[in-house]
């Protein structure tokens, strides 16, 4: 017992006390936490269609067949990414008055909405040359019937302000708007401050806008405008400045419509431009016959990665206004016209569509603006007010394309269209 008590004391004595009342810490050098950027882990998918237009000769079918008939053959690949749009290409309504005298006007029943929703669409453009077909009461039946489809639309409003709003999204943590605007007659359709109507392609609103949602914190900005000749291959003079501003201007990507057919494809700074991607589901029996689906993919970094175009028939008096895939021989020819119109695009035909290869990405010299950290989140897609921001990338290499002189002599978008 004495030697075990004698060891205890040892034991005792050799034990250092730690005190659990926190002492004054050593001053030291203070440093500033700087919030990190979003974080993703998953890839975004893109899918953009051309012109939408379910009336005119199109009518009886959605009358009869229904709107889900317009989109048997496509609705499997609209569902299966992440986000979905198309150009809207008429107002929706049963009634309204011309604002315009013109050629070609279009009215179209409000139940297609229903079809467009189902067939995995997500949002509908509608800054074009046929929105304000019939007048403001047309314009808020079409408002009307995307939204109570749950079909998010940029490109035209009640005024100036509403039609230059972006539709924005939330995506597997990301914040992606989509801007739309028309570069197309009649100008009296454009909006003004206190006038209903599309946003119109100014230079000046372009730049705000897509540095606005920037500034609010989007991850991707995505520009559609509605555009250029009319089944015609050759570009209008200025298109080209105008989608290079926009993507100096912080855009992601640019697609165009209204020619009817598809034009060519370009890379520019890293960043896909298409400059019409055609036709879709489109009430009319003309002679185009080939168009697709365009698909992009952003990596975790928010980097293009690269995409395919499912290529489509669109030729009505085969299809009856149901958008088929293409047969091999017509893919192979539709893939060699796109080659031929395009600038510096590697576009590989393989299946049953053809693959665009991004170019690599290398780090830019500037510095990313830092922003709060967002967890990842599974695929979700609503409306959103505020968003976070992302820094910029830029490429090695600056291609340039080829463009015809506009005959008038004007430079649309430059200043004023």
């Amino acid at each position: 017992m004495i030697l075990w008590l004698a060891g205890c004391a040892t034991i005792q004595k050799n034990t250092t006390t730690v005190s659990l009342v926190p002492s004054t810490p050593t001053p030291g050098p203070t440093f500033t936490t700087i919030p990190t950027q979003a974080v993703f882990t998953e890839a975004v998918t893109m899918a953009f269609v051309g012109d939408i237009m379910m009336g005119g000769s199109a009518a009886y079918k959605l009358k009869t067949a229904g709107p889900d008939s317009f989109f048997k053959d496509t609705a499997p690949y609209l569902k299966e990414v992440d986000l979905a749009g198309g150009n809207l290409e008429g107002p929706l309504g049963l009634e309204g008055k011309t604002w315009v005298r013109k050629k070609y006007t279009f009215l179209i029943n409000p139940a297609c909405a229903q079809g467009l929703a189902r067939a995995g669409f997500k949002f509908m453009t509608l800054a074009n040359n046929h929105t304000m077909d019939f007048g403001v009461k047309a314009l808020k039946s079409t408002l009307a019937a995307l939204e109570q489809n749950g079909l998010i639309h940029a490109g035209a409003g009640m005024n100036l302000e509403e039609a230059r709003k972006p539709a924005w999204f939330r995506i597997k943590g990301r914040k992606i708007a989509i801007l739309a605007y028309s570069l197309t007659q009649p100008t009296e359709f454009w909006a003004r401050s206190e006038k209903p109507g599309c946003a119109p392609a100014f230079e000046r609103y372009m730049k705000e806008d897509i540095r606005s949602a920037k500034d609010n914190g989007a991850d991707l900005v995505f520009v559609v405008c509605h555009w250029g000749h009319e089944k015609q291959t050759s570009l209008l003079y200025g298109q080209t400045n105008l989608a290079h501003l926009a993507i100096d201007s912080g855009a992601d990507g640019v697609i165009g419509a209204h020619p009817h057919i598809w034009q060519g494809l370009e890379v520019y700074q890293g960043k896909p431009i298409a400059y019409s991607i055609g036709n879709f589901a489109f009430g009319s029996y003309t002679s185009n016959k080939d168009s697709g689906i365009l698909e992009l993919v952003f990596d975790p970094k928010d980097h293009w990665s690269g995409g395919k175009i499912i290529p489509l028939n669109v030729h009505n008096s085969e299809v009856q206004f149901c958008p088929a895939l293409m047969k091999p021989t017509q893919a192979g020819k539709f893939h060699d016209y796109l080659v031929k119109l395009s600038s510096n695009v590697d576009l590989s035909y393989s299946d049953t569509a053809f693959d665009w290869k991004a170019p690599p990405w290398v780090a830019s010299t500037q510095t990313p603006t830092p922003t709060s950290t967002a967890s990842p989140t599974a695929t979700s897609i609503v409306p959103l007010s505020t968003i976070s921001s992302a820094g910029s990338m830029t490429l090695t290499r600056t291609p340039t394309v080829v463009v015809t002189p506009n005959p008038l002599g004007s430079v649309p978008g430059v200043v004023n269209p």
